[in-house]
């Protein structure tokens, strides 16, 4: 992921913050919603804007991207909001768990099979019984849109795919759904885009 690795530090060196500093409205609604502090975990975070939301609303905080420059941003932004975050450089092909969490969170993260499936399979596996898994990514309708998201199709999601991996854990599905919605999230993401919702308990 050496590769993807440089990418995402070639975007996030640029000045300002790529996808703006307000956290994606679906993952803000999940955050919304939780009635207390719980422990969060954020997958892709990049510079933090979802983690620093939530942050903010008293919750237990750890981020983790491949970008040590994105998290280099988050960490500025929470240092400067006095607040405290654990953030973690890695890969998701060798990032492993080391505790259990209430709440996995994501926004536009966008993996290749058979990496997806291992991935979901390690969150699952963190959460605890009753913890949510939510996320929106971009779907295989947004491939010929100028809005944001990957032009590659093996990176783009469709609610079926979700559907066939999560058929082999035991979870309930609350959401899932392809539907359009209209984006505003700094340079990266502006207009009406493609989505896929996805939000599931671990039973």
């Amino acid at each position: 992921m050496s590769d993807q690795r440089e990418f995402w530090n070639e975007r996030f060196a640029k000045e300002g913050y790529f996808y703006g500093t307000e956290p994606n409205r679906y993952v803000a609604s999940h955050i919304d919603a939780l009635s207390e502090p719980q422990n969060i975990l954020f997958l892709g975070e990049g510079e933090g804007r979802n983690a620093i939301y939530a942050a903010r609303k008293g919750h237990t905080v750890t981020a983790l991207d491949a970008s040590d420059v994105g998290l280099a941003k988050c960490a500025e932004r929470a240092k400067s909001a006095n607040l405290t975050l654990e953030l973690i450089h890695t890969d998701l092909e060798i990032w492993e768990p080391r505790k259990t969490y209430d709440a996995v969170l994501c926004s536009f993260l966008h993996l290749p099979e058979p990496l997806r499936s291992a991935v979901y399979a390690k969150v699952l596996g963190a959460l605890k019984s009753g913890g949510l898994f939510a996320g929106e990514f971009f779907s295989i309708h947004q491939m010929p849109r100028t809005t944001g998201g990957p032009k590659d199709e093996t990176l783009l999601y469709t609610a079926d795919a979700l559907r066939s991996i999560l058929a082999h854990h035991t979870c309930d599905i609350l959401e899932l759904i392809e539907c359009d919605t209209e984006l505003s999230e700094g340079r990266g993401h502006n207009g009406i885009a493609s989505v896929v919702r996805m939000a599931v308990l671990k039973s």
